[in-house]
């Protein structure tokens, strides 16, 4: 008992507020007294991990019950003539110190592979966390450059490509090193309980051969090993959580020496040693035209795809380490799963959707086959694929996908996990894309408050959350208090992330929607001028992002009064946004119908009866006959047909 709590590195204070001991009762049961059962089960609960608690509380329980109930002496044997007794008990006592000298010894080795098992065991809960950080840590490096490749271009944006691939690498490196800490866990687990079944059957011996005399156990030394503690411009938190990934190697190197030493000694030869991935087979089927390349030089050109943001050839090169990697490992190993993860992850950011979504779908099952439902890796794919399936439009799926991913979010990493919190926040999102815009808003306004007290009012994620709880405000019927709100997220994004940045040109886009909806269609005008001269300075006049608030600029200028303007203004983007996103695109034709509007509106009936007649084949071609707009395109039709027949 003394051990676990010298492993917990927990107080006699701490422990007896625990257990509910007082500290004397807690120090003199430590101290030699037989313990009563309840406390060992409370002193194990409270010092042992939860993966080994079951494992230890069945070993202090089976120490307790031999405290409690000692061996009684054994019967004295017969008396043997005084020379035959001499050569008998030199002869046992020679057993005793052979027998004693390996119980020793097999106590030793248990001890050694219990805390390798409890170093690699802590180790894992460690490098998981790491693991979760660095896809966070990725996912934020890539918004940010992607928000600098719109800005600036040269050192700032290599530097902040570098951060990426550091930080890709890190977490390569993390999966690696959970890999092998779950490896040497199960691999001194098992060993232990080898020698354990070996010092029983010599403790038998022990007593056999000691008869009524002195026990050796009361001689057998106190094992403990020295416990590893694992923890958790220059880039600080990047140097971290390299200095962590060292630590984390030098705990596995150490322990995966101990485990081959201890099993060289007992079965001759070392640890068994996972393999390692080395060539491509020839003609392999997922990379026709890679012959026998070794897999590091496929790494590297993936590597260098990922630097190069070149993310359709990121993909293709995931998914042919893949398919190599099922071939050479077999469809369930670690390393294959890690591939088809990079290969999904890869396949989105190259803009397919659907073909993520499956490649996840796929993944998912396997995972939870695998590592478990409620491994890290599975919890991560399977956020991936209920984001995809939204993405792929169908939010309504994804939104029951969230659902049933955070029970075991929350169980698993806790409501206050940063995974767990995005999968809020997303699930939020899709509730309200899903067409319940409502609860949306509510949920978001739970993510908002946990986000501003878990990672403060100005982190960029908590700012996403008070973003999106103010357009689903808008949406759910409420446009002054969504305009109000995104008063307070502009304020917040423009001081964290500056003024000019894309989330918040976007709040200062939605702000200026929303102030049109609550009935200052001016202001919003002038609003929306602003914001259109600066995405069209930042992101470029073609982007998308341009094009629409060039569109709500010349609609909200309409509806504040001025037919001629939003005509000219209408009439200035049309070429653009042909030319940018296709005739048959559904911006482009709600910006003929709007130009045809205000025409009309401008004093121009005839015109405007022209172009709606030339926008019905056009709907109806692209919606079809019947659809809501294909109908309301025919009635300004005849509307501006009537108004025109009026003038002659």
């Amino acid at each position: 008992m003394r051990l676990r709590v010298e492993e917990s590195g927990k107080t006699l204070a701490v422990l007896s507020k625990d257990v509910g001991y007082s500290t004397s009762q807690v120090s003199t049961l430590l101290s030699g007294r037989i313990p009563p059962r309840d406390f060992v089960i409370r002193l194990v609960e409270v010092t042992v991990p939860p993966m080994l608690r079951e494992r230890r509380q069945a070993e202090a329980l089976r120490l307790l019950q031999d405290a409690e109930h000692p061996p009684g002496p054994a019967p004295k044997p017969a008396p043997a003539p005084a020379q035959d007794s001499a050569v008998a008990l030199a002869q046992t006592q020679a057993e005793q110190i052979q027998v004693y000298e390996r119980l020793t010894r097999a106590l030793e080795q248990e001890g050694e592979l219990r805390q390798a098992a409890e170093n690699s065991a802590r180790l894992v809960w460690v490098l998981l966390g790491v693991v979760n950080t660095l896809e966070e840590r990725v996912h934020k490096l890539s918004g940010e450059r992607d928000g600098l490749a719109a800005q600036v271009a040269g050192g700032e944006l290599e530097e902040a490509q570098k951060r990426i691939e550091r930080a890709e690498e890190q977490r390569a490196t993390a999966e690696s090193e959970l890999a092998r800490a779950q490896d040497k866990r199960r691999q001194a687990e098992d060993l232990a309980d080898r020698l354990r079944r070996e010092i029983e059957a010599l403790t038998d011996d022990l007593d056999r051969l000691r008869g009524d005399g002195p026990s050796p156990h009361d001689h057998l030394p106190t094992l403990a090993g020295a416990s590893q503690d694992v923890g958790g411009e220059r880039d600080a938190e990047a140097d971290d959580i390299d200095a962590a990934l060292a630590r984390a190697a030098t705990v596995n190197d150490q322990d995966a020496d101990t485990i081959d030493r201890i099993s060289t000694e007992i079965t001759g030869s070392p640890a068994p040693a996972g393999e390692t991935l080395s060539v491509v087979p020839e003609s392999s089927p997922t990379s026709p035209g890679a012959t026998n390349k070794p897999s590091a030089q496929l790494e590297e050109e993936a590597a260098a795809a990922v630097a190069r943001a070149d993310a359709p050839e990121a993909a293709r090169l995931y998914g042919a380490i893949a398919g190599l990697s099922t071939a050479h490992f077999g469809h369930d190993h670690t390393n294959t799963l890690t591939s088809r993860y990079d290969q999904a992850f890869w396949t989105g950011e190259a803009g397919d959707a659907e073909a993520a979504r499956d490649l996840y779908a796929g993944l998912v099952t396997d995972c939870i086959r695998v590592l478990g439902h409620d491994h890290a890796s599975t919890l991560l794919s399977r956020r991936d694929l209920a984001s995809y399936t939204g993405a792929a439009g169908d939010p309504a799926a994804a939104r029951d996908l969230y659902a049933g991913l955070l029970p075991d979010s929350i169980r698993v990493l806790g409501p206050g996990h940063a995974s767990t919190l995005l999968s809020r926040h997303d699930h939020a999102c899709w509730t309200g894309e899903a067409g319940d815009p409502a609860a949306a808003r509510d949920l978001l306004a739970s993510v908002a408050t946990d986000r501003t007290r878990i990672l403060g009012p100005d982190h960029k994620y908590t700012l996403t959350s008070r973003n999106e709880h103010a357009d689903f405000t808008g949406k759910a019927g409420d446009p002054a208090a969504a305009r109000d709100l995104y008063t307070g997220v502009i304020s917040g994004l423009a001081r964290v992330l500056g003024p000019d940045h894309p989330l918040t040109l976007l709040s200062r886009h939605n702000h200026a929607y929303w102030t049109g909806e609550a009935g200052d269609p001016a202001t919003a005008r002038d609003l929306l001028a602003s914001v259109a001269t600066d995405r069209t300075r930042t992101l470029g006049p073609d982007h998308k992002a341009t094009l629409t608030s060039r569109h709500n600029h010349a609609f909200w200028t309409g509806e504040a009064g001025d037919p001629v303007t939003a005509r000219n203004l209408y009439a200035d983007l049309l070429p653009d946004s042909i030319r940018v996103l296709g005739p048959d695109h559904a911006t482009t034709l709600n910006n003929r119908r709007q130009h045809a509007f205000w025409i009309g509106e401008a004093g121009d009936p005839a015109a405007a009866r022209d172009l709606y007649a030339d926008l019905l084949p056009t709907y109806s071609r692209v919606l079809g006959p019947d659809h809501a707009t294909t109908l309301n395109i025919r009635r300004q039709h005849k509307h501006w047909l009537n108004r025109a027949d009026e003038l002659w």
